[in-house]
């Protein structure tokens, strides 16, 4: 044992001051490295970025979409209830700074959010904040790059561990392919409603020599022969059936958006009708009786009889 102010480590001899000199060093480079990693967390990397096959134009609006359906895709709070609602588009998020670089930008944003599932070392109240960036790559094709971070009440920042933006992400394609869907539909009406046209319209009248001293036939008339007023009646019935359906014997859910995560608008009646309005590859927008709109999974409406 030492006898005087001097603590021995193996063969070195240290005097208090060096002690607290050496411990401050520590200090600063524990302070230094946890600066770094917070830096390195906002740093210029996404946590995603990818290439989609689709304008720029198209990835936009997919986006815009996603910024304002209320949830933050990815991520909740309690394990009863594992959607997280409360999000709200926003114009800026202090979190990120200014963009700097090419694209459009869009931000969403979720205020007193309690320890949030998959953030690093949450643990307390914050706000999470996303940001998206599109950029043109081809007349065809888009970057998109997604960030998240949670930010507590003591201003710690926790980065995303990447679930989020791969769950915006997939939210984003689930809109794109609605709003290809719907572009397709609206061709589809466009052609359709043409050819009815096309086929409503009256044959031009041959143009014949005027016939002397002819009496007119007792058979003669203009209206319509009975076979063309048919064949238009079926037609009309086929692009009813096209365009109607009719919700099954359990009744169905209109939803506010293309998920089973979407709030609930209300209950439709089975047997009820509705008017489709957009086609997507498992929701159809429709529009009720009643004259509301929204969504309906496609495995809850039937074709009329």
């Amino acid at each position: 044992m030492c006898t005087d102010a001097t603590e021995r480590y193996g063969h070195r001899r240290w005097t208090p001051g060096t002690l607290f000199s050496r411990y401050c060093c520590i200090l600063l480079a524990a302070i230094f490295l946890s600066s770094l990693a917070v830096a390195k967390s906002h740093g210029d990397q996404p946590k995603l970025m990818t290439r989609v096959e689709a304008p720029a134009g198209d990835v936009i609006a997919a986006v815009q979409e996603v910024t304002e359906d209320q949830i933050i895709h990815g991520t909740y709070s309690y394990e009863k209830e594992r959607i997280l609602y409360g999000a709200h588009s926003a114009t800026a998020a202090h979190v990120f700074g200014t963009w700097q670089g090419q694209g459009t930008v869009f931000y969403k944003v979720a205020e007193k959010i309690v320890s949030p599932r998959y953030f690093k070392d949450t643990g307390d109240i914050g706000t999470i904040s996303i940001r998206y960036v599109v950029q043109s790559a081809d007349a065809n094709a888009s970057i998109l790059q997604i960030d998240a971070i949670f930010v507590d009440a003591r201003n710690s920042h926790h980065a995303s561990l990447g679930n989020v933006e791969a769950a915006e992400f997939a939210a984003i394609q689930e809109h794109l392919r609605s709003l290809q869907a719907r572009r397709q539909q609206t061709q589809h009406n466009s052609t359709t409603t043409a050819a009815a046209a096309a086929a409503a319209a009256p044959a031009p009248a041959a143009t014949q020599p005027p016939a002397a001293n002819v009496a007119p036939s007792a058979n003669a008339s203009d209206a319509p022969a009975p076979t063309t007023v048919a064949e238009m009646q079926k037609h009309i019935d086929t692009l009813r059936h096209e365009v109607e359906l009719r919700v099954k014997d359990e009744g169905a859910q209109l939803k506010s958006a293309p998920f089973h995560s979407a709030a609930t608008l209300e209950s439709v009646p089975g047997q009820s009708e509705v008017l489709i309005v957009i086609v997507s590859p498992y929701w159809y927008g429709v529009e009720t009786e009643g004259g509301h709109r929204g969504w309906i999974h496609h495995s809850q409406l039937e074709p009329l009889p």
